[in-house]
């Protein structure tokens, strides 16, 4: 959507709600463009941890195969000679 800066000046809440929408509004004066008006990213919503660390859970013991090895720490140890 394009808009001149009167009709920024003259509507500029029901911009401001078109732009919250995810609609894209081009400023402009004197039939040049000069500014955009668009919303922002809302942050994410908080994830649901215990399900999450539940589903993690179940899933370990799923494919859990008995066997126990090095950590990362131990085998990168390793590697640098220490």
């Amino acid at each position: 959507m394009t808009a001149t800066l009167e009709q920024l000046e003259a509507d500029l809440d029901r911009l401001i709600t078109l732009a919250q929408r995810g609609e894209e509004i081009v400023i402009t004066s004197h039939g040049r463009a000069i500014a955009k008006l668009s919303g922002v990213a809302q942050p994410a919503r908080p994830r649901n941890r215990q399900g999450w660390l539940a589903k993690l859970s179940a899933l370990r013991a799923r494919l859990a195969t008995g066997k126990a090895g090095l950590t990362v720490e131990q085998i990168l140890d390793e590697d640098r000679g220490e």
